[in-house]
């Protein structure tokens, strides 16, 4: 059942029980005013048989003044009058008014509970009684026809009322096929859909808010695929340096300690064991020199320092990493031990990958001679890493490399925040993090 179709129907229940209600109260209160008529005009009845039974016995014709007593009673609305012989015989008696009489079952219900009132004709010759007689017929067809009317009235007024509602609510709730069709394209990821703010006040809200809601996630959808554009830049630019590291420092020691292999052999065979003893030692140095560039490579990619010798230990490799290939570079570091900090795992390494893409970008973007790198505790609950150098500043530091977003999001994700100021000479990046997350604590306090 529509919504539409349950508030008519809810209003026309509510209609008709009223409607029963308030019949049944005034047909009680028709009732009780008709019993009320009716003793009323037997007492009427009775003093006026009184009164003419006073006079009678001095009547030199009682008979006729007694059938014109009982005639006098012709048309009355409420009482007939029948006058009874000695013998129990009819002997005259009174037409009430007519009417057409209502449905049985209506009559039984309006039967008012008066009893007929019997008077004893006076006289020594025993003339009988008069029986007076509560008549309801006619007020009772009264009723029947005020009753027909009613309903009448209250089925026009139904049928009325109930085309009002259903276009009135219909009109009302219209906007809600618009947003039944608006949320199923939103649902299936289009979120150009649009609803229009009209109808009610409550419905203008929600037209309001489904609206604000589509402009959300239309940007949420565009920032997440700027981002997997810039997750597929990093790893491509990832990939470009790992490839030019294999490329420029692995690949020459190599080729060198396959030719120094190559030297070996031959003088080997040749007999001369102490010149191939050189190129032995030569190779072995090739080797070392390879396995410490794959550390460096592997630190890279996964810092197990960070998780093994702490986050000092960790960026301090890091600085050792830029400084071995950049040595005109002067690095100052103040890192204190993890002791100091008590910070959890993730935020270390979001600590840590914050100044990892810092020196990136300074040490290939800004040509800086001095990069210091401090990380302490900052006011309140919160803990800080600040990077800054003494290069080239660009013009803008969103232009400076793809790393600057995959960092604000990386620190938002953990609930801190990331500011970037420009100097007189190169930049200064700021991380502020609170050393306990939100989230840590929100789960403690469930499983507590």
């Amino acid at each position: 059942m529509s919504l539409r179709l349950r508030v008519v129907v809810a209003i026309a229940m509510v209609f008709f029980f009223g409607a029963v209600v308030g019949t049944a109260v005034a047909g009680w209160q028709a009732k009780q005013v008709l019993r009320e008529e009716l003793v009323a005009a037997l007492a009427g009845g009775r003093q006026t048989l009184s009164g003419a039974f006073e006079t009678l016995p001095r009547s030199d014709h009682p008979a006729r003044d007694l059938t014109r007593l009982i005639a006098s009673f012709d048309g009355n609305r409420h009482v007939a009058a029948a006058w009874i012989g000695g013998q129990g015989q009819r002997i005259a008696a009174s037409a009430p008014l007519p009417a057409r009489p209502p449905p049985a079952w209506f009559a039984d219900l309006f039967h008012p509970p008066v009893q007929s009132v019997q008077v004893a004709v006076p006289g020594p010759d025993g003339g009988g009684s008069v029986v007076l007689a509560p008549v309801f017929t006619n007020d009772v067809a009264g009723v029947w026809a005020e009753f027909i009317d009613l309903i009448s009235v209250l089925s026009v007024s139904f049928l009325l009322g109930a085309v009002v509602v259903w276009f009135t609510v219909g009109r009302a709730l219209r906007p809600l096929s618009e947003f039944s069709a608006a949320f199923v394209r939103i649902g299936s990821g289009d979120y150009s859909a649009r609803v229009r703010q009209a109808g009610p006040l409550e419905l203008m809200r929600l037209g309001w808010g489904v609206n604000d809601m589509v402009d959300r996630l239309r940007a949420m959808q565009a920032k997440t695929h700027a981002l997997e554009d810039q997750l597929r830049n990093l790893q491509d630019e990832e990939r470009a340096d790992l490839a030019r590291d294999l490329h420029d420092e692995i690949g020459p020691h190599l080729f060198a300690a396959n030719v120094d292999a190559a030297m070996a052999r031959r003088l080997i065979g040749e007999g001369q064991s102490a010149e191939a003893l050189v190129q032995v030692e030569a190779i072995e140095g090739a080797v070392a020199h390879i396995q410490r560039l794959v550390r460096d490579i592997l630190g890279r990619l996964r810092p197990t320092e960070l998780f093994e010798l702490g986050l000092a230990a960790a960026i301090n490799e890091l600085v050792a990493f830029w400084r071995a290939r950049n040595p005109a570079i002067r690095f100052e570091v103040n890192v204190p031990h993890d002791e100091s900090l008590t910070i959890p795992d993730r935020v270390r390494e979001t600590l840590y990958r914050v100044i990892q893409e810092a020196l990136n970008n300074a040490v290939r973007h800004g040509r800086p001679s001095l990069i210091e790198i401090e990380i302490g505790r900052g006011a309140g609950d919160v803990v800080f890493a600040r990077v800054t150098d003494n290069g080239a500043p660009v013009d803008k530091p969103d232009g400076v490399g793809f790393g600057l977003i995959g960092m604000r999001e990386r620190v938002a994700a953990a609930y801190g925040k990331l500011t970037v100021s420009r100097r007189t000479t190169g930049w200064e990046l700021t991380a502020l993090l609170p050393r306990s997350e939100p989230a840590d604590d929100l789960e403690e306090a469930d499983a507590a």
